[in-house]
């Protein structure tokens, strides 16, 4: 998946002024964002061209929930999250009998963050997910909600919890492997 982009002191401005509703300004920010947020939603949705329409909803969200945004610093990961649970969202009304929580704010976990992308989300329930994440000890799930949850990178993890970056691989990586395993068995 595509990283956070990094924002400048313009780019700032540049949000400030679309909040303020000028539609040029918005219509920039589209412009520079909108690849980012198409490939976002293509990693969730496997469809070029249906990522590329979803993206419409997303900007038409951007575009209503602007005005509030005030981090100015983190933009892309509150882009990321707007984006995901856009795509969340599609995917759930798309497939309803799919075990996705309801409420992301209120859950700890997504079924559609342990598939990365196989179908693995077709052979399990949300129940069994969430009896395997309990089952991961407390340093492990920290790390993963702050990953898959909250939409952290790797280095934003270090500074929030003085983990090393090493260790924080380590969990993901070999603990998405054990349980990808243990719900595919």
């Amino acid at each position: 998946m595509s990283k956070n982009p990094k924002i400048t002191e313009d780019e700032i401005a540049l949000i400030k002024s679309a909040q303020s509703g000028n539609m040029p300004a918005f219509n920039k920010l589209f412009h520079k964002y909108e690849k980012f947020t198409t490939q976002l939603l293509y990693d969730f949705i496997k469809d070029y061209d249906e990522a590329r329409d979803i993206n419409n909803l997303v900007w038409l969200k951007v575009y209503n929930k602007l005005s509030k945004f005030t981090q100015y610093s983190s933009f892309g990961g509150w882009l990321r999250i707007l984006t995901n649970r856009t795509a969340i969202d599609y995917l759930r009304e798309l497939k309803p009998n799919k075990y996705v929580p309801q409420n992301l704010e209120d859950s700890s976990w997504s079924v559609a963050d342990v598939s990365s992308g196989d179908s693995i989300v077709d052979e399990i329930t949300y129940d069994q997910v969430l009896k395997e994440f309990d089952q991961l000890p407390e340093d492990v799930r920290k790390v993963f909600k702050l990953y898959y949850v909250n939409n952290l990178t790797v280095s934003e993890i270090n500074k929030a919890t003085k983990i090393p970056t090493g260790t924080i691989k380590s969990h993901l990586s070999r603990n998405r492997a054990k349980l990808k395993q243990r719900l595919t068995n």
